[in-house]
């Protein structure tokens, strides 16, 4: 991010770009000297002259010998007009895109590590919970939880990991695993119930029965799900960020 370049142009803004892509962009302005640029690192726009990395490779005076083989009635060379410094208080509003984890999107990073943290956590209370009982008479309903919320946590990894990676896919897993979370405790309940209708032969709806620590868990993460999937849908950081 810090070799990608802005400069002003007739007001206006233009970039990013590399280095190699300024530099002849800049040299056909008559006066290159006072053309503002800014970059990752800066605290305000800096006319040319005063960035030497770009400076050195611009400003070069011309050798002796072509000066002695100049022809004096070569036409003058139509350039367009640079942005000088005294224009520079006109481009104060004018700020580099949001790009990167900060602002709001620092806290979804946050809470996406501090989930996985909770949810692991909570697969280890939950093993240590199960009595040898239930494991012996309902194997195969305490091993689909395991699986369900071990498919969760895999899920959450994988999605921190274009979260950190800026991978284009970040969005699209996000917004699955805040479905996954919400839909998954319901999944859980009729899991359960149906396990053990079949194995004690009694109606299904006699185990249809979410606890209130559930329904707060739901509802809470319908809420969340609401506001973090909007601003992933409209934030322009996310869109700026998440783009490789």
């Amino acid at each position: 991010m810090t070799d990608l370049w802005y400069y002003a142009e007739g007001g206006q803004q233009r970039g990013p770009l590399s280095l190699a892509e300024l530099i002849p962009l800049l040299a056909r302005n008559s006066d290159p000297r006072n053309v503002l640029l800014w970059r990752h690192g800066f605290e305000d726009w800096k006319p040319v002259v005063e960035v030497s990395k770009v400076a050195q490779q611009l400003i070069r005076p011309p050798p002796l010998w072509l000066n002695a083989l100049a022809a004096p009635s070569l036409p003058p060379v139509i350039r367009e007009p640079s942005v000088g410094i005294e224009d520079a208080a006109e481009l104060k509003n004018v700020q580099p895109p949001l790009k990167g984890i900060g602002g709001w999107l620092a806290f979804v990073a946050f809470g996406q590590v501090v989930g996985i943290l909770r949810l692991i956590v909570s697969v280890g209370q939950y093993v240590q919970s199960v009595s040898d009982d239930v494991w012996k008479r309902f194997p195969t309903a305490v091993w689909g939880d395991l699986v369900m919320y071990i498919a969760l946590i895999i899920l959450c990894i994988y999605t921190a990991s274009l979260l950190f990676s800026h991978s284009r896919r970040f969005p699209k897993f996000f917004i699955a695993e805040l479905v996954c979370a919400i839909v998954l405790p319901i999944i859980d309940l009729f899991w359960i119930a149906g396990i053990f209708s079949i194995s004690l032969n009694r109606p299904m709806s006699e185990f249809m029965k979410l606890e209130p620590q559930v329904v707060d868990q739901i509802f809470s993460g319908v809420v969340g799900a609401a506001i973090w999937i909007s601003y992933v849908l409209r934030s322009r950081r996310v869109a700026n960020t998440f783009t490789r």
